[in-house]
């Protein structure tokens, strides 16, 4: 989960490494939540000698870490490519067994190009005696760099000025278009791009899910974040008046779709742009055309150089403004309450937030409040929106940390189509939203955080345990609580003994939540963790995830029926 951080921060490719089978599989669930969102993560798994270097006897004995045969384990020997017919085409999208030193290099190079060409994980398996030997460096001098550039499939060019014409040709007879920005956008390099054809164009643009914050949102003409049944109604308002919809990166799955209730305009046209394909539909008629073997970003690239603004004749209406926060309409609270509640959060924290900022957030309740907050410019959000791994975002942080550390400010980009300038000396915060009951999953890295001086600030949200699984099913249940801790003091016990690299509060009011949060939006220069406890109820969670486990229930209903 540290490389998948690292990966979707940096968009360059997180390495692991394991020994075959206790590791490998230890690290299998993070392998599939990469996969499931299209991170590119390199999985080098150590394995036994190769098979030039093994004695007939070494076969059939069975090793340590390598599960035995189902049948006559005594008799006939394991096979030491168990683990490789596990993840082969099911959680990978590329997968070598290194077997040949002479062909190896090739090997390798193959599974990382795949890696960025498909923006999924890939696997090399690597015999223990092959690190003693020695290779041909020619590959250094044939591909002396691998990059996401290099690697994407371009289709021909008449092929791609066909589509750009008829892209055009629906953009210039639409009154009332509407962009949408998805994750592929930020997979594929094409953020910056989306963000450029908006400000050309002014259309109006929405977020999904699992694209949230690739559009930069600070735009006059964002209208919100579009999720089906589970929109904003103001939202969904705007987003049905669309005669156009161009949705670049588009993934489709339950939670990026509202559990399927993604709705058009009766006679809308819709353009779908993915890595993969470009797909034409018109909602009145259904009729669809698909053009298999393009990736978008070479399509958008020449839309947004060929498009004639002079030719665009839209008509929004009038009365319609940019999306605002406060149209999510919170219930109302007690002017006198002082306790620290959702809403509070959902009020306080987005003036907490800083333009170019990068935001992690755990799968837990306050992820569904976040899909209606307005993010500053060029802020970075990193969440496992569709896989949903419980647990996942504080390791992930703390790649992403090391990623901040490699490469940093690469998510802020001085030709950003942003009225908001961001000053070359200001070093971007990293902010974890954290359950306590996921981080009781994966605490442990909070002292690899401590080890390697990552300067984060981490929000524990103590709402005695697994909020959102109450909230789905089983409030009451005993297995949605988690053990009381004393949160403000395990970064001591994880390795700041003196207290010289770390601060710890536990905050449960308002004023002093305050407080807080306007002390670290302002405090300068980032050389410490500091992280927050604060307490929340227990059945506390945004009205947003009552939204979702709606709409869930109801599509639950519809199968039954």
């Amino acid at each position: 989960m540290l490389a998948d951080g690292f990966s979707r921060y940096s968009n360059k490719i997180g390495c692991l490494i394991t020994t075959y089978g206790v590791g490998e599989l230890s690290a299998l669930n993070g392998i599939a939540g990469a996969f499931s969102e299209n991170v590119k993560v390199l999985h080098i798994v150590g394995v036994a000698r190769s098979v030039h270097s093994r004695s007939q006897d070494y076969n059939n004995q069975n090793l340590h870490h390598l599960v035995p045969r189902l049948h006559d384990s005594n008799f006939v020997g394991p096979n030491h490519k168990v683990y490789l017919e596990m993840i082969k085409d099911r959680v990978a999208c590329s997968v070598t067994y290194l077997e040949d030193i002479n062909t190896a290099c090739d090997e390798v190079d193959k599974v990382i190009m795949d890696i960025y060409r498909y923006s999924k994980p890939g696997y090399v398996f690597v015999p223990v005696d092959f690190s003693d030997m020695l290779v041909d460096p020619s590959n250094l001098f044939k591909r002396p760099e691998i990059t996401l550039e290099n690697c994407v499939s371009y289709a021909p060019s008449p092929v791609v000025d066909e589509l750009v014409r008829m892209v055009l040709q629906y953009i210039y007879e639409s009154k009332c278009p509407s962009i949408i920005g998805d994750v592929l956008c930020d997979r594929f390099g094409a953020s910056s791009m989306v963000n450029n054809l908006i400000q050309l164009t002014s259309m109006w643009n929405f977020a999904t899910v699992m694209g949230k914050s690739i559009i930069d949102e600070s735009n006059v003409m964002y209208m919100g974040l579009y999720n089906g049944n589970e929109s904003i109604e103001t939202v969904t308002e705007r987003f049905l008046q669309s005669d156009l919809v161009l949705h670049f990166g588009i993934q489709v799955h339950e939670i990026n779709n509202g559990h399927y209730t993604i709705n058009y305009k009766e006679d809308a046209k819709v353009i779908e742009f993915h890595s993969e394909y470009i797909r034409f539909f018109d909602a009145s008629t259904g009729n669809e055309k698909v053009f298999k073997g393009v990736n978008f970003v070479q399509v958008l690239e020449r839309l947004i150089q060929t498009i004639n603004v002079n030719k665009l004749n839209f008509e929004y209406p009038s009365n319609i403004e940019k999306f605002a926060t406060d149209e999510v309409n919170l219930p109302t609270e007690p002017t006198e309450i002082t306790k620290v509640t959702q809403n509070y959060l959902q009020k306080s924290v987005p003036h907490y937030l800083n333009p170019g900022d990068v935001l992690v957030c755990e799968t837990g309740s306050f992820q569904f409040a976040i899909r209606d907050f307005v993010l500053p410019s060029q802020l970075k959000y990193i969440t496992q929106g569709f896989f949903l791994s419980i647990g996942m975002a504080l390791p992930a942080a703390f790649g992403v940390g090391i990623a901040m550390q490699d490469y940093p400010r690469c998510h802020i980009s001085k030709d950003h189509p942003s009225h908001v300038e961001i000053p070359d000396d200001y070093e971007p915060r990293l902010i974890l939203i954290e359950g306590d009951g996921a981080a009781q999953m994966t605490i442990q890295e909070l002292t690899s955080m401590v080890r390697f001086q990552v300067p984060i600030e981490i929000m524990i949200l103590n709402n005695n345990g697994y909020t959102i699984e109450r909230a789905i099913r089983g409030p009451t249940r005993s297995y949605n609580d988690v053990m009381s801790w004393d949160w403000t003091k395990l970064l001591e016990a994880f390795g700041d003994f003196k207290k010289q690299r770390t601060v710890s509060a536990k905050i449960e009011t308002r004023s002093k939540l305050a407080m807080k949060l306007k002390q670290l939006k302002n405090k300068g220069k980032l050389n410490l963790i500091e992280l927050v406890e604060i307490k929340l109820d227990t059945m506390d969670f945004p009205k947003q995830l009552q939204s979702m486990v709606d709409a869930a229930a109801f599509t639950r209903k519809c199968s039954l029926e």
